[in-house]
């Protein structure tokens, strides 16, 4: 899988577009395609149950945080996660 490189990305958007849409937009905007996919199904799935909302701010700060990854010139995997327990997830 390639690596993606966007210094110029602002981690408040992907982290309010993720809030916003079910921890998906955010991702796509990040490049993470596959992982924004999974983060709709999942949130979709779970909001069914009436957990779902702890998904919005969770994939909200992943968000954030890899947004503040790809600002600071470094690069992000397409499935990568910043909290490392999402990793499982998104793997």
């Amino acid at each position: 899988m390639g690596q993606i490189m966007k210094p110029d990305v602002n981690p408040v958007v992907p982290a309010v577009l993720n809030a916003l849409t079910v921890g998906f937009a955010g991702y796509w905007m990040l490049g993470q395609k596959k992982k924004a996919l999974v983060s709709l199904v999942a949130g979709l799935a779970l909001s069914l149950v009436c957990v779902g909302l702890a998904v919005l701010p969770i994939t909200a700060y992943d968000a954030y945080l890899l947004g503040e990854k790809l600002k600071n010139g470094e690069s992000i995997g397409e499935n990568e996660s910043a909290l490392q327990w999402l990793n499982a997830v998104f793997k």
